[in-house]
């Protein structure tokens, strides 16, 4: 059986006061200026056949919270929440037994923040349960029951109680599971939703070195239909294949497995360089000088005569060369010859230009760059 849970947070700095605490999990205020923030309750919502988790609460919060003016919408950077459940009576901080789901971010609630998150118990039973906050990426946690903050065994958690359902059906196999990017930042699947199952919670992804049977290991559970696996590396290939889960912890079938390899992408990169209108005048074409032998092409590196940029208009010259994601590149631009190099505005030597080719979502890296005088040709001289 599934559950469902929100929390409202005052997502700061640090903890400094918790009160007025309402039926259901109790929320941490965080403020970063110090200041006070008074009178926020968790609403744990949405409950469903089999659960007992305690009274909805159909306001969320009351009273008020101290926070600047000017904060902007949307989730608080660095604010991690995350709902956990355990044995009853046991210390979650450091505890295997306790399982943990990361909390999203669902909407601006007053001065809060409003943080939700589905639980899939995978055995009847009764159960702790509560939230817990990190500043610091998950490195350090803070804990609350419904009295607040805590460390070490909470006093008054909030309290599950999973019954079976009755209903051993599972649900469709998961079709359409797909690779769509690989890098070494992660390889990213997605996969259609399995629709007109009211019991459907989520989907297992499950991954492998090398698909056989009994390697398979699984990787994650979500509900969205996609998730980025990060833990790759470079040159790495990996097999995956996902199972539907429903509310009553029955699995499908397994997908059709895919196969994904973390190589490096391909970027196209749109070099445009905004020239003095000087430069028709000289009767000499702009070439891109530098490291451009990490790039594609077998490039030469550091000739200023040696790749050549195509006339746009008298102020405008334009090239696209291609390289992998991550590479790194200095270049100059010049008019076939050092002795007519870039230049700054006062006629000052220019340092060289440096570039990362992105990927992007697009694998297209647009580059404007501007060239304001040339050696050896007015105003500038030697």
């Amino acid at each position: 059986m599934a559950i469902e849970a929100k929390c409202f947070a005052e997502p700061q700095q640090r903890v400094d006061r918790l009160a007025d605490a309402k039926d259901g999990l109790a929320p941490y205020l965080f403020d970063r200026f110090g200041s006070r923030a008074q009178n926020a309750g968790h609403n744990v919502g949405r409950q469903r056949e089999g659960l007992a988790v305690g009274p909805h609460q159909d306001d969320p919060h009351d009273g008020e919270s101290h926070r600047q003016a000017d904060r902007e919408p949307g989730a608080t950077p660095g604010l991690r929440a995350q709902l956990g459940f355990g044995p009853e009576g046991s210390n979650p901080a450091g505890n295997a037994d306790w399982t943990w789901v990361d909390g999203s971010f669902n909407v601006d609630a007053g001065n809060n923040d409003e943080f939700k998150a589905s639980l899939l118990p995978e055995s009847t039973g009764s159960f702790d349960y509560l939230w817990r906050y990190s500043t610091t990426g998950g490195r350090d946690w803070l804990y609350a029951d419904l009295n607040g903050p805590v460390s070490g065994l909470p006093a008054n958690p909030g309290k599950l109680t999973v019954n079976g359902s009755g209903d051993i059906t599972p649900p469709a196999t998961p079709t359409g599971l797909a690779v769509v990017a690989a890098s070494p930042a992660g390889i990213e699947l997605a996969w259609d939703a399995v629709a007109g199952d009211p019991s459907m919670w989520g989907y297992e992804l499950f991954r492998s070195a090398s698909g056989d049977a009994g390697s398979w290991a699984s990787l994650v559970r979500v509900t969205a239909q996609g998730y980025t696996d990060t833990a790759v590396g470079d040159g790495e290939t990996w097999h995956y294949r996902v199972v539907a889960i429903d509310t009553s912890f029955n699995v499908s079938a397994p997908s059709d497995p895919v196969t994904g390899t973390a190589t490096l992408r391909t970027v196209s990169v749109e070099f445009t360089v905004t020239v003095p209108s000087t430069t028709d005048a000289t009767g000499r074409d702009v070439y891109i000088a530098g490291f451009l032998d990490r790039l594609d092409g077998g490039l030469p590196q550091w000739n200023p005569g040696g790749v050549v940029l195509t006339r746009v208009d008298a102020t405008h010259w334009s090239i696209t060369l291609t390289g992998r994601e991550g590479t790194q590149i200095e270049y100059k631009y010049a008019l076939g010859s050092w002795d007519f190099v870039e230049k700054d505005a006062a006629c000052g030597e220019v340092a060289n230009r440096q570039l990362t080719l992105g990927y992007g979502t697009t694998g297209v890296q647009v580059v404007s760059d501007a060239v304001l005088n040339w050696r050896n040709v007015a105003p500038c001289g030697n």
